[in-house]
């Protein structure tokens, strides 16, 4: 390697002292290397004047060969160089606290066991946590990459990442157990155009996708906007007065209170779980954790599209 190293660099600057000097040895040790690998194919490898060095016809070529197979090298111990230094990093996870229970510790385990060394710092927030990010600078982040609730699949913002599906889960109702409609088996998304439905405060692209104007009929549904940012919130909203809350089927899972029932929705697509993060993230396992979620995903069967 020594010798490929000198030859290749009196090559690129055609000049025994000039690649001397990045090479940090000596002029007559570099000409002793290069004397070496002549010896070694057993062919003159550069045209050595006073004045000037040039390439043979043969050392052109083993230039050519030997450079990007060099490049090559230099490539693989830099991934892996990095891949070592990415290993002993801590990366901060985001999880909204709506998803289900399993998510969070199965693709924290995963992660974990794909890279041993690295330490995954969990964090619970609300899926509203991500819009007040987005309004402010990087700093405003609280994580690396956030895994929640993405109905879309192109960033509608400058400093959004959306990454791929992790999960699809079925959409329900959540009612107070007064309501009309609270002791059906399911709900038609086309018999909620006669009762009021929760608009909580959401970005345009977001909250069109999590609640919609309109049945698949066309049939338009009575938004009610409320300032709820918690869920917490829209439980007591919706236990308290006559309102539907667009939810998921997982939601009791990590969430109960007398006087609300979930029940199954029909007439609208499964929300999509993704992970998402700041654009300007320069953290080197962001792309690592989404890779390894999305692996465990489709291994888990967790209707990945």
């Amino acid at each position: 390697m020594r010798e490929i190293e000198a030859f290749l660099t009196v090559a690129e600057e055609l000049h025994f002292g000039r690649a001397a000097e990045r090479l940090t040895l000596s002029t007559s040790r570099v000409s002793s290397l290069i004397r070496t690998l002549e010896r070694r194919v057993g062919t003159p490898l550069f045209e050595r004047t006073s004045r000037s060095v040039r390439l043979t016809p043969a050392g052109d070529h083993l230039f050519t060969e030997l450079r990007a197979a060099y490049v090559r090298i230099e490539r693989a111990i830099a991934d892996v160089r990095s891949a070592a230094d990415q290993a002993g990093q801590v990366v901060r996870v985001g999880f909204a606290t709506t998803l289900p229970e399993r998510v969070p510790p199965a693709l924290v385990q995963a992660f974990e066991q794909a890279y041993p060394a690295a330490r995954v710092v969990q964090y619970a927030a609300p899926t509203t946590d991500l819009f007040r990010w987005l309004e402010g600078d990087r700093a405003a982040w609280q994580v690396d990459v956030f895994v929640t609730w993405m109905p879309v699949e192109d960033s509608p913002h400058p400093d959004l990442t959306i990454g791929p599906v992790l999960h699809r889960i079925p959409r329900a109702v959540m009612l107070g157990a007064d309501h009309p409609l609270a002791d059906r088996a399911a709900v038609d998304v086309e018999d909620l155009a006669e009762h009021e439905v929760v608009y909580p405060q959401l970005p345009n692209w977001y909250g069109a996708a999590w609640t919609p104007q309109t049945t698949p009929s066309g049939r338009e549904l009575r938004l009610r906007r409320v300032k709820a940012e918690y869920i917490e919130d829209v439980l007591r909203l919706v236990a308290e007065q006559q309102l539907a809350h667009l939810t998921f089927s997982s939601l009791l899972d990590a969430y109960r209170r007398p006087g609300v029932v979930v029940l199954p929705l029909i007439g609208l697509p499964a929300m999509p779980v993704r992970p998402v993060w700041s654009n300007s993230s320069r953290h080197p396992l962001v792309r690592a954790f989404a890779d390894v979620a999305s692996e465990h995903s489709r291994r888990a069967g967790w209707h990945v599209g």
